[in-house]
């Protein structure tokens, strides 16, 4: 029997009346009598499903490592072999060191979504399984790997101008490998010599650039890796292949090995890299940092284009534990962000140069309201070192006394503890600072620091000094620079210039001094993305002025610090005592690896066939920071030491 579908809907619409006309009925509201809910229900089956869903048969601990900064210990729960969830394990008290130094239980809690959410991206959809090539790539590889120098419209041919619309083939590691070798081997013959000059030239790259591949066109690769501390061999190893690929120069250019040269290193500094660029110029060695319970012990914790809240989330409960202990948060960022809703008070600024103007003013202030420490300056500081205004170079003893000799630190810290060399030691020299107790020049040794700087060192003034060729010149400590460079930074300019209201301005100024004052620690931490300004040197600067003039370094709870992490590669550093660190493998050298493991490596046993180049002028069009002068000329200042190769 067939039914259409508006007679089915007439008769349940008739059925429905009928039933609603014989009323309600009892049994269908017999209610329950249910002394104690949590001792008995009726049904409990929805708890078999909870419960069903975290039992497991076996758990493991693993670290998880999104970031240098993080390293967080989770344990993973599986049945039948395959990971349910993962949680924090609660053992980081257990955590110590070769020293003995000992974590504690307020490490707890630790991990966030990132590590608890791992197995989704595991066993996810698109997790790449094996080795992919473009499909235009392989292509060009497959046709011999011609010149695209040579004919440009192949870059066309093969999708080099169009990789985003390309498409993916799956390879076998086999055929990956194969692929990879050969071209390499392609392109290093390819701009090798002086055709490979002239390639380039043809290119449009600047003649100086072409220069710097010295003839080698393996030093036309560049090679780097995001935060190669979280793996020695599979993250520093790319160095170690760029290093290796002198052997491919010596082969492809037939020259001796001591002249085979290497690819490029990218830095991990500034635009590609999270590091603060400026950090070594304040303390000589990457960046800053504390470990992140140290920051409970700060009354102040300012931040700056830093988001400890939501891109630190195993650590953010720090942030948390300060304002229990009663510490005063500032955030100075251009969006009202999740710091700023946990702060004080928001210094709201324009993105770009204005933190660092909103910083340069605060220095002013505390200048000009004399908040800082003298003695601090006079000891730990590169304050009253005096500067010719002539030159705006350092005044040198040997400036003053013809005679002068290097002082003998040879049994001192800079040789015994931070392994300085005679070579260096020749570079870096002495120093002068203008005694103010007896009125004339005073020499310096790197030494003369802390408690063995005896001299009451003039913070601020201009001097006169007599040459050893009898001319006056006129001398300032470097603070009383920082005095005249910074009069144009008051409150009420750098407001118009930033967007930050002038009263916040004064407003931290004071807040640091007495934070200080009441003999509480201050702390500054500046975000990574800070660190990929073009300004980033001047700004990393800029935010160790407050600090050191109030003395905020060196202890619990202060400094001024960056949060990228790769500053744990210190650990892997050269030591006289230790060895070449971890440049015993990355720079080994490739025509006589050492196969004995009892042999000692030293520095005999490294070659550097690699030079280090800074990836923003690639990011720049691949140009030299070239400029046209006034009177029509050019001049270059981009130095020898980091003058970039074409990059092919």
């Amino acid at each position: 029997m067939s039914i259409s579908r508006r007679n089915f809907l007439r008769s349940c619409a008739g059925g429905g009346g009928a039933l609603l006309a014989v009323g309600a009925q009892p049994w269908a509201f017999d209610p329950l009598q249910v002394d104690n809910p949590l001792g008995e229900y009726p049904n409990r089956d929805w708890e078999k499903v909870y419960l069903d869903q975290y039992q497991y048969d076996d758990s493991f601990t693993w670290i998880c490592a999104p970031n240098d900064t993080h390293m967080c210990r989770l344990r993973a729960f599986t049945r039948n072999g395959v990971i349910l969830r993962s949680e924090q394990n609660y053992d980081h008290d257990r955590y110590g060191d070769l020293y003995g130094n000992q974590a504690t239980k307020a490490w707890n809690p630790r991990g966030c979504p990132k590590g608890y959410t791992m197995q989704r991206r595991v066993y996810g959809p698109y997790r790449l399984k094996g080795p992919v090539l473009r499909q235009g790539w392989k292509n060009w590889v497959d046709d011999g790997c011609p010149s695209l120098s040579d004919n440009p419209e192949l870059r066309t041919k093969y999708k080099f101008d169009d990789r985003g619309g390309d498409s993916y083939v799956r390879v076998s590691w086999d055929q990956v490998s194969k692929y990879i070798a050969e071209g390499l081997h392609a392109i290093a013959g390819t701009y090798s010599g002086p055709a490979g000059a002239k390639r380039l030239l043809k290119d449009g790259y600047e003649p100086r650039m072409v220069d710097m591949v010295e003839g080698a066109g393996t030093r036309v690769f560049k090679f780097g890796s995001n935060l190669p501390i979280h793996g020695l061999v599979g993250k520093f190893g790319i160095y170690r292949f760029a290093n290796l690929l002198a052997l491919l120069d010596h082969h492809v250019r037939g020259v001796p090995a001591d002249q085979a040269r290497g690819g490029r290193d990218w830095s991990e500094y500034t635009w590609r890299g999270d590091q603060a660029p400026g950090q070594p110029f304040v303390h000589g060695l990457q960046a800053s940092d504390m470990d992140f319970n140290d920051m409970r012990f700060s009354k102040l914790v300012i931040q700056v284009g830093k988001n400890l809240i939501e891109n630190k989330m195993p650590e953010s409960h720090w942030l948390n534990e300060c304002m229990e202990r009663g510490a005063k948060l500032v955030d100075i960022a251009p969006e009202y962000n999740g710091p700023s809703s946990k702060s004080n008070y928001w210094i709201g600024v324009r993105p770009g140069l204005s933190d660092l103007a909103v910083l340069l003013s605060v220095t002013k202030i505390m200048l000009d309201n004399d908040w800082y420490k003298p003695d601090f300056c006079r000891q730990f500081t590169d304050f009253p070192l005096l500067v010719r205004t002539d030159s705006l170079e350092r005044l040198r003893p040997q400036d003053v006394q013809a005679d002068y000799q290097l002082r003998d630190i040879s049994a001192g810290p800079s040789y015994k503890v931070q392994g300085l060399t005679d070579e260096q030691r020749q570079k870096i020299g002495d120093f002068c600072v203008w005694d103010s107790d007896a009125n004339r020049v005073a020499f310096l040794s790197r030494d003369d620091v802390g408690e063995h700087m005896q001299i009451n060192a003039a913070l601020a003034g201009t001097f006169l000094v007599q040459l050893t060729d009898g001319k006056q010149v006129e001398v300032m400590p470097v603070l009383e620079m920082y005095r005249q460079h910074l009069k144009d930074y008051d409150e009420q300019t750098v407001s118009e210039m930033s967007g930050a209201p002038a009263e916040l301005i004064q407003r931290l100024a004071r807040d640091i001094w007495e934070t200080t004052q009441a003999g509480h620690p201050v702390s500054i931490h500046t975000g990574e993305g800070i660190n990929h300004y073009f300004h980033a040197t001047l700004h990393n600067r800029a935010s160790y002025l407050p600090v050191m003039l109030t003395g905020n370094i060196g202890q619990h709870g202060a400094g001024s610090h960056t949060w990228a992490g790769n500053y744990k590669g210190a650990l892997f550093q050269a030591a006289p005592w230790a060895g070449p660190g971890v440049g015993s493998y990355i720079h080994e050298d490739p025509f006589a690896p050492v196969l004995d493991e009892n042999i000692r490596i030293t520095h005999d046993h490294m070659r550097h066939t690699t030079d280090g180049e800074e990836p923003s002028y690639w990011a720049c069009g691949e140009k030299t920071q070239t400029v046209e002068l006034p009177n029509g000329q050019t001049r270059c200042f981009t130095g020898k030491t980091h003058m970039p190769t074409p990059t092919k």
